[in-house]
């Protein structure tokens, strides 16, 4: 089966890290282990949703729902400030920890990554003092010269009200740069279309984009299974489309060969009632950038979504 393409172009290791000394908001001296929000040993998925979950809070002007300790948890960059760096940072660590044949620490993690944890106040000889935290650049990944073609992207359009988008950490993260509606879940793969079936089969009328993959490219055949099993009435009235994964950098670019592989047997094995969008191509074409290697920065997330509207609005299609 010919499917077309819009060419408009395990389990996490217990931390080793010393935990540091703070004072909670009642003043009671605590203890707390950097990215560990909720405090069962681990720095993992659960932690990061945690940290966006504030985030978004705080950006919204509602009080955090973390408490005093639990934002000295999350701040794993020293900035000041709880938000999508630092979930990302836990993300990043997270999916290296859960493939690491050696015990990965959070805390070497971090500097080998450009960011230097707050001293505790035992470091400091009992004294609180405030971090002077060494932020790490996001990583620009520049795009290849393509013989002086040019693609000029839209104005974003927020309000594109018939997209819904289903996938992982990354679909969170576009979560958080423009206004989609969305099913999303941290460090998901095929697991969330398969408790999610049903509600998902009942969508209507909708432009429905699937953008999982990344944290299981052994499961392709498992993806193409699933998207071609969808029943004939949310094929024939959805526009259904599979975003390609996209590209990784730094230290994930190991993965960029599977997951080219993971997109080619998509492309070619889809229903021809699915749209395969090649935003991977588009991306490397384009050039982008990340915090972290495996997600993006607002300005690429941005992109990605125009890239989507502009490809649907366009209705440029090659068979």
């Amino acid at each position: 089966m010919k499917s077309k393409t819009l060419m408009s172009l395990a389990a996490a290791v217990a931390l080793v890290v010393p935990s540091a000394g703070i004072t909670t908001a009642n003043g009671a001296a605590g203890l707390y282990v950097f990215g560990d929000i909720n405090g069962d040993g681990t720095v993992d998925a659960t932690d990061a949703s945690a940290v966006l979950a504030a985030y978004a809070s705080i950006s919204s002007g509602q009080d955090s729902p973390l408490y005093t300790y639990q934002e000295s948890a999350a701040d794993v960059n020293g900035d000041g400030f709880v938000d999508a760096v630092d979930a990302s940072m836990i993300l990043s660590y997270y999916a290296y920890a859960s493939v690491s044949e050696e015990e990965a620490v959070f805390s070497d993690f971090l500097e080998q990554h450009g960011m230097k944890q707050k001293p505790s106040d035992e470091d400091n000889g009992g004294e609180h003092n405030t971090p002077s935290p060494v932020a790490a650049q996001p990583e620009l990944v520049q795009a290849p010269a393509v013989g002086g073609a040019e693609y000029t992207l839209p104005r974003i359009d927020s309000e594109y009200a018939d997209m819904f988008w289903i996938g992982d950490s990354r679909t969170v993260g576009l979560s958080y740069n423009v206004a989609i509606d969305y099913l999303g879940e941290i460090g998901v793969g095929i697991a969330l279309l398969n408790r999610n079936h049903d509600s998902i089969c009942q969508i209507r009328n909708k432009t429905v984009v699937f953008n999982l993959g990344v944290n299981d490219l052994h499961n392709i055949r498992a993806y193409l299974n699933w998207y071609n099993s969808l029943p004939d009435e949310f094929l024939d009235t959805n526009k259904v489309i599979v975003l390609s994964v996209n590209p990784c950098s730094g230290t994930y670019q190991r993965l960029n060969s599977g997951i080219e592989d993971f997109n080619n047997t998509m492309k070619d094995g889809l229903d021809s009632r699915i749209t395969f969008l090649d935003s991977y191509g588009y991306l490397n074409w384009k050039g982008f950038s990340t915090g972290d290697g495996l997600h993006y920065t607002s300005g690429t997330y941005i992109d990605i979504y125009n890239f989507v509207n502009d490809s649907i609005n366009n209705e440029t299609v090659s068979e």
